[in-house]
């Protein structure tokens, strides 16, 4: 039997030579080589049994780091002779970053301020992830004419309306993650937390603006270090809702009242995650040291947001101080490894016969049921679907890796 790996798993797939298409050649393009995702599929003569070959072992030496041939497909015998191609859509990130006053202070536990550490996590996951993603950058509050402070008096919730919202616009291959290392480099933090105002900016750069062009799949990831606030200055709110407050920073009675601003602003937010994933744009949610005390509204935003955290609960990425930078780490990693794809592969060609054909998600073969699990698209046989609870695996969990095989009888 072979076994044509399709590259679910980010940070995999390398070109390797000896890998044959339908006609027989011996090419596969180069992972990310265009920075429009995963395109190939990288063929394994495998032993009886559906078992991969040793090239593919622990290690995962021709898939890169991580991930691992699969060992067997349950009820599929030695069989298959002819490869099948296939790629992903890309996956376009736009990074949603607070960079609040309180990014600078420095938690116990970590070795850095809340800012130098997670420039120094994202800088570990995007180079390592910038091969088969393409990265953008949008930081809040951010000043278009200039640097917001630490100790915010005016224009500390700004959020600029248009293209200028985007330090970044979204890059493939290692000139976005370059970029926007860059971008963090030159910037500090300073302001409140207008995480509302950023995500509508990040809807607008994706439905009206440079980023409703893109061709693939398109994410947000939203990385805080507290409550949203920076709503309607005429807002009014209790104690258990004014963010100085709970931040501990009012030395004494609501620090709301007449400051609106201060109010949290979950609602707003919310709304904005909700508007993201109806356009087909899920948001990651990572909260990093400071949130602690936001966890339910964190909570309901990864909800919202569209994707939640495989290992819930919690259900978004929540960083403890006592991980520090390390976990900060894992985490981004985490994420641009498992990231969501597209519920449709694209084979590249037509399979001859539709009754030999299996598909398998993190090694599980997907029996096929029409609607259900697994099918051609009828006006475009090159296209494969999947749907049900494999799809929704996907969606909602990602994976490391898909499979089809070629040559076995359809298991339904």
């Amino acid at each position: 039997m072979k076994i044509y790996w399709l590259g679910v798993a980010i940070l995999a797939c390398l070109p390797f030579a000896g890998c044959q298409g339908l006609d027989g050649s011996n090419s596969v393009a180069a992972a990310g080589s265009s920075g429009l995702g995963v395109s190939g599929g990288l063929q394994l003569d495998g032993p009886s049994k559906g078992g991969a070959s040793s090239e593919g072992g622990a290690g995962g030496t021709p898939y890169g780091p991580g991930v691992e041939a699969c060992a067997s497909f349950d009820g599929l015998d030695q069989c298959g002779v002819t490869s099948v191609e296939a790629s992903f859509s890309a996956a376009n990130v736009l990074l949603v970053i607070d960079k609040s006053s309180s990014m600078d202070d420095q938690p116990q536990g970590f070795e850095l301020n809340k800012w130098d550490a997670l420039k120094a996590s994202l800088e570990a996951a995007l180079h390592q992830a910038s091969a088969e993603m393409s990265f953008g950058l949008l930081l809040y509050p951010y000043g278009a004419n200039a640097k917001i402070p630490l100790d915010c008096f005016d224009g500390c919730c700004e959020v600029p309306v248009g293209p200028a919202a985007v330090q970044v616009g979204i890059t493939p291959g290692e000139s976005g993650a370059t970029e926007v290392m860059q971008a963090l480099a030159k910037t500090s933090p300073g302001g409140g937390t207008p995480t509302a105002d950023a995500l509508a900016a990040a809807l607008g750069y994706f439905t009206a603006g440079e980023g409703r062009s893109l061709k693939g799949d398109r994410y947000v990831l939203l990385a805080t270090d507290g409550g949203p606030n920076c709503g309607s200055v005429d807002s009014k709110c209790s104690v258990d809702r004014c963010t100085p407050n709970l931040d501990g920073l009012c030395p004494s009675g609501n620090c709301c009242d007449g400051e609106g601003a201060y109010c949290l602003d979950d609602l707003a937010v919310v709304k904005q995650l909700e508007a993201l994933a109806a356009a087909g744009i899920p948001t990651f949610v990572v909260g990093i040291p400071g949130t602690e005390k936001y966890a339910q509204y964190l909570e309901s935003f990864a909800l919202a947001g569209g994707v939640t955290n495989p290992n819930a609960p919690p259900s978004y990425y929540a960083v403890s101080a006592d991980g520090g930078v390390e976990q900060l780490t894992r985490t981004f990693v985490d994420i641009t490894t498992h990231l969501v794809r597209s519920c449709e592969v694209d084979l590249g060609q037509a399979p001859e016969q539709k009754n030999l054909l299996n598909v398998a998600v993190d090694c599980q073969i997907v029996p096929f049921a029409d609607g259900a699990g697994w099918d051609l698209e009828p006006a475009a046989p090159t296209k494969l679907l999947l749907a049900g609870d494999a799809c929704e695996q996907l969606q909602n969990q990602g994976a490391r890796r898909v499979d089809v095989v070629y040559g076995c009888p359809t298991i339904k």
